[in-house]
């Protein structure tokens, strides 16, 4: 095998490969894009807000394009796929990054329709994705699941988060082996990142508690052993690591990404 061939990980190693990133427009998602797109890669870039992904778009140049969809459902689905096919042909590999829930302490507090939008933005929605989409992923493709630390250990406030996303793990388990050795699944689970969804986490608890913002981020940041909140292109690396074929004998795993915030092991 040649040495480039082993050792895939240097600039543009993914130069000629095509990938979709959900949740491209801010946070996890587009930091995951700007990587792929440092690599080499081209990018669908998948959102809900037209405005948000233009903005990705003319920040990250003409490596990338812009779809409007939305994930949860099967029509935004089904857009992605079309949008695919025609300007790739083929993938190799997909980040599917949906969002969070509701937040709330209490499953019994929240109602019955934000547990059916819930399933169907982590769970429903994305397996018809991977469904849609596995007729025009490349042999050797990688198939990214984007969690939370609450696939391992509760996470307070998150009640929505804490019961589905360790089904979605259990997914991705599944999901592995039916589709080895052609794909790979994985996911990464992320424990606190200086996103804005997790800034307005943070102001949707100080108005339910009376705690201002940063002294909740003073006190999470202490319980973290590396300190501080993760920056989003710390997650961005680890992925594109990942989804690219310098992991290519990892499927099945659930990573963590968190500062070694979960203490639990494996």
């Amino acid at each position: 095998m040649a040495l480039a061939a082993r050792f895939p990980w240097r600039p543009e190693f993914l130069e000629g490969s095509s990938f979709v990133v959900g949740g491209a427009s801010s946070g996890l998602g587009r930091a995951v894009a700007e990587h792929l797109v440092a690599a080499g890669a081209r990018v669908l870039v998948v959102g809900r807000t037209s405005s948000a992904l233009r903005a990705t778009v003319s920040d990250l140049g003409d490596r990338t394009s812009a779809c409007v969809a939305d994930l949860a459902t099967r029509d935004g689905a089904e857009t992605v796929v079309a949008e695919a096919s025609a300007r790739f042909g083929s993938l190799a590999g997909v980040l599917v990054n949906a969002g969070g829930g509701p937040p709330g302490a209490s499953p019994l507090q929240v109602d019955d329709a934000q547990w059916r939008s819930t399933f169907d933005l982590l769970l429903g929605g994305p397996i018809h994705l991977v469904r849609s989409l596995l007729p025009i992923l490349d042999p050797g493709a990688s198939v990214l699941f984007v969690t939370a630390t609450s696939v391992r250990q509760p996470v307070p406030g998150l009640a929505v988060s804490n019961v589905l996303r360790p089904g979605v793990a259990a997914l991705v388990k599944m999901l592995a082996q039916e589709l080895a050795p052609c794909v790979r699944v994985n996911s990464l689970a992320p424990g606190r990142f200086d996103t804005e969804y997790v800034r307005k986490l943070e102001q949707t608890w100080a108005d339910e508690t009376g705690v201002p913002a940063d002294e909740q981020r003073r006190t999470a940041s202490a319980r973290i052993p590396m300190g501080r909140y993760g920056d989003p292109h710390e997650f961005g690396q680890a992925a594109t690591f990942l989804l690219s074929p310098a992991s290519s004998y990892i499927t099945g795993t659930s990573v963590l990404i968190d500062g070694g915030l979960v203490p639990a092991l494996p």
